[in-house]
C-alpha cells in the first residue's frame, strides 16, 4: 500500500509548522521521519493520520485522496510514543476494545487477539494490566493493537523512545520483523538517528518544517547536501573546518590519520569506546574530532590530516553543498 504526501502545509497562526512538504512510501517500505525537537515530525504523522487537517497540500493511500477523510476511515495503524494503553483493562481487553467497536464478532475477536498475543509473544501475560506490565511490554501491546487494525499504513510516532538503551536494540530487529516485512507503507517518526538509520529503508531529515534532504540511510552520510545534514547525520558528529574563504570542509573523524607531515594539534582529551577511541584535538582551525584505534599510543601533541577525497565543501553562506574542482 503506497503512502503520498503532496506540498503539505500546516499553518498555525502566520507561523508554518511544515511547509510544501512532498514524499511518497512504496509498498512495503519504512520511511523514517528524522530530524531535531519541533521540526515538524510528530506533525506530519498526525496529519496522515486524520489527527490534524493539512493547511494546503494533499495525502493519497492507494492514489486515492484521503486528505479530507476522518481518521476512523483512514486504516491507519498508530503506535504512539505514550503507549495510549487504557490503565483499567487487562491486555487482552486493550487489544479487542478496538475490534468490538468495530462491530467484529466475539468469536473473531477472540480468534484475532490470540493471533497477535502469540505474535508478540505476550500469551502469559493477557490478563495483566499495564501497570503490572514492564516498558517494554507495553511498548508490545501497542504494537500488536496497531497490527491488529489490519492497516494500510503504519505510523510509529517514536515508539521506543520510553525504553532503555539495550531494550530499544532488542525490539529493533522484532519491529523489522513484525511489521516491516509487510505490504503496509511505514512512517516512523524519530530523533534518533541510530534509531532510523538501523530500520528505515529511507530517512527523510526535516529542518524547520521543510524537508532537507530524503535518501537511502548510508546516501545521507556520505553525500549529505547541508551543513545541516551532514552535522545532523553521523556519531560522533563531523568536523565542519573554516579552512578556505567562503567555504566550510567537512571531515569525518573517521577520515582523520595521523600524519607527520599534518597540521600541529595538542590533544583536548580522549574518550575510549571500546574498540576505537574518540580523540578531541585542538588545532587553530579550531576543534576537531578524531576515531582512531583503541591501541593507538596517544601524546600531548599530535600531526594529522586527511585526503582530500573524503572532504565534503559546503558554501558557507549558504550551507549548502558545493563542488570544488
Amino acid at each position: 500500500m503506497t503512502l503520498t504526501l503532496k506540498h503539505i502545509g500546516r499553518r498555525l497562526n502566520q507561523n508554518w509548522i511544515i511547509k510544501d512538504l512532498s514524499f511518497h512510501v512504496d509498498d512495503g517500505e519504512c520511511l523514517a521521519i528524522l530530524g531535531p525537537s519541533g521540526c515538524g515530525k510528530s506533525s506530519t504523522l498526525r496529519i496522515v493520520a486524520g489527527l490534524d487537517i493539512p493547511s494546503e497540500g494533499s495525502i493519497y493511500i492507494n492514489n486515492i485522496n484521503i486528505t479530507q477523510d476522518s481518521p476512523l476511515n483512514r486504516k491507519v495503524g498508530m503506535v504512539f510514543q505514550s503507549y495510549a494503553l487504557f490503565p483499567h483493562l487487562s491486555v487482552s481487553s486493550n487489544l479487542s476494545l478496538g475490534l468490538k467497536v468495530r462491530g467484529i464478532s466475539k468469536k473473531e475477536q477472540i480468534k484475532r487477539v490470540n493471533y497477535v498475543l502469540a505474535l508478540m509473544q505476550l500469551e502469559h501475560l493477557s490478563q495483566r494490566l499495564p501497570s503490572e506490565l514492564s516498558g517494554g511490554q507495553r511498548q508490545r501491546v501497542a504494537l500488536a493493537r496497531a497490527l491488529l487494525r489490519e492497516p494500510l499504513v503504519y505510523l510509529l510516532d517514536e515508539p521506543m523512545s520510553n525504553l532503555d538503551a539495550q531494550l530499544r536494540e532488542e525490539l529493533r530487529p522484532e519491529l523489522r520483523n513484525l511489521i516491516l516485512k509487510g505490504d503496509q507503507a511505514v512512517l516512523y517518526v524519530t530523533h534518533d538517528q541510530q534509531e532510523a538509520m538501523a530500520i528505515a529503508d529511507r530517512v527523510a531529515l526535516l529542518n524547520n518544517g521543510q524537508l532537507e534532504q530524503i535518501g537511502r540511510p548510508e546516501e545521507l552520510y556520505k553525500n549529505p547536501q547541508s551543513i545541516f545534514a551532514a552535522n545532523f547525520i553521523g556519531r560522533p558528529q563531523i568536523n565542519l573546518l573554516p579552512i578556505d574563504k567562503g567555504i566550510i570542509k567537512g571531515i569525518r573523524p573517521e577520515n582523520i590519520i595521523f600524519d607527520e607531515n599534518g597540521i600541529n594539534c595538542k590533544i583536548s582529551h580522549i574518550e575510549w569506546l571500546g574498540i576505537n577511541q574518540l580523540v578531541y584535538l585542538d588545532s587553530h582551525y579550531g576543534q576537531i574530532r578524531m576515531i582512531c584505534d583503541s591501541h593507538a599510543a596517544i601524546t600531548e601533541q599530535a600531526k594529522i590530516s586527511w585526503k582530500e577525497r573524503d572532504v565534503l565543501n559546503f558554501d558557507a553562506l549558504t550551507g549548502k553543498r558545493v563542488n570544488i574542482y
